[in-house]
């Protein structure tokens, strides 16, 4: 059950956001990435979001499956995610349309905006970094060998960012801010805390950063050097 829901108002209605049910399972879908298991369909990264997930994460909504399903397809009707149904399993990806949601709560969340208060009381997501990492996207192109498969991912990490910053960003399980490393053992753990992350909730992180990668999303702050 996720502790704490949030809407940005002014932006949800901005997007078309009818009402404030609709605006958190769209809040819900937009942090797809660090719940929802990656699928790739026609070349393109895909979440399977499970409809009685979405359901059990919000009790106080009273969600029924029929019931998201309908706002799934309203959304994507909205241009603010794309649906596609894999089988039996719903897939989404939020549109570039949907990120503006994102960009507008992290521009209202900056503290150089002086001046404009924030409706939201943290950042969606934060800018992701891996010290001395190539662009993802970049080398996906090239087929470099440690994103041929997840493991091969894994196994490059660990071998080469012991104790170093993989991601930055807010837990979803308690709304606190993590840092994501991994130990010379090979564990995920949180920097901030130094505690290892539960074996579940690694396997699912692990999921969630060799996705990024494959997006293109991974990229070294030298890079960000050069096209800063």
């Amino acid at each position: 059950m996720r502790y704490s829901l949030y809407v940005n108002q002014p932006v949800a209605i901005e997007l078309g956001l009818e009402n404030t049910t609709e605006a958190i399972i769209f809040d819900y879908l937009i942090i797809a990435p660090t719940w929802a298991e990656p699928i790739i369909i026609n070349d393109a990264v895909y979440y399977w979001v499970a409809r009685q997930k979405i359901c059990d994460e919000h009790p106080l909504l009273d969600l029924k499956t029929d019931t998201v399903y309908r706002y799934l397809k309203k959304l994507n009707k909205k241009g603010l995610i794309a649906y596609i149904k894999q089988g039996k399993k719903d897939c989404i990806c939020v549109t570039k349309m949907g990120k503006k949601y994102i960009s507008k709560v992290m521009s209202e969340n900056n503290p150089n905006n002086l001046g404009k208060k924030s409706e939201s009381t943290r950042k969606k997501i934060r800018h992701i970094n891996i010290p001395s990492y190539p662009s993802t996207k970049d080398s996906l192109s090239k087929g470099v060998d440690f994103l041929k498969s997840k493991d091969t991912f894994i196994n490059h990490i660990r071998a080469n960012f012991k104790n170093k910053l993989i991601l930055e960003g807010m837990d979803t399980y308690n709304q606190k801010p993590i840092a994501i490393s991994v130990s010379h053992q090979g564990y995920l753990y949180n920097l901030r805390t130094g505690e290892n992350f539960p074996g579940v909730r690694a396997k699912e992180m692990w999921t969630n950063l060799y996705s990024l990668a494959l997006e293109g999303r991974l990229k070294s702050i030298d890079e960000e050097k050069k096209h800063a």
